[in-house]
């Protein structure tokens, strides 16, 4: 059975004890199976990362000045890391430059600053536990006020009418109070 290797995209003949086989046998292949799992299972178990954490100490507890050392024989190294770390700085002072202007970072679904959308206060109104649908869902109600509602009051009998009912009711529809009058 042909298929393709993910680590360098060649095409091999999987071994018959393992069936499931994704990676050829050549040994940078078989590196980076074995690096990822280890990433993998770093990122999954908290006890093996604890392991893999206190054996790196006691390796380097063992071996003081190594790196000291190995910066002292391999100068090629300590260039290569310097220039590395001027680019991270350099990057990470023009992200810093860029919020100095004012400017808004965001997450792309995020919205723009000119958009269209409404701004509305919220009011956070404890939920009971039999309200919930399930039990991982917010134990917070919002409720929508809309901007030109900005007299709004909520010692107003009228909303909390309107929230006793929609909590009791348990709607899924929006409510909004009515504009107190002046």
């Amino acid at each position: 059975m042909d298929c393709r290797c993910k680590c360098c995209g060649r095409r091999f003949r999987r071994r018959p004890q393992n069936p499931d086989q994704e990676y050829c046998d050549r040994r940078v292949c078989q590196n980076k199976r074995r690096q990822r799992w280890r990433r993998a299972k770093r990122r999954s178990d908290p006890t093996y990362r604890d392991n893999q954490r206190d054996s790196q100490k006691r390796w380097a507890d063992r071996h003081p000045g190594y790196w000291r050392r190995y910066r002292a024989d391999h100068p090629d190294y300590v260039e290569r890391n310097r220039r590395l770390q001027r680019d991270r700085d350099r990057s990470r002072g023009a992200l810093n430059a860029v919020t100095r202007t004012g400017a808004v970072l965001a997450k792309s679904d995020a919205y723009a600053e000119d958009s269209k959308a409404i701004t509305a206060y919220y009011e956070l109104i404890p939920a009971k536990s039999t309200d919930l649908a399930k039990r991982y869902a917010s134990r917070q109600i919002f409720q929508l006020i809309p901007v030109g509602y900005d007299i709004f009051r909520t010692d107003s009998q009228s909303c909390k009418e309107i929230t006793r009912k929609t909590l009791a009711g348990g709607s899924a529809r929006t409510s909004v109070c009515p504009r107190p009058s002046p």
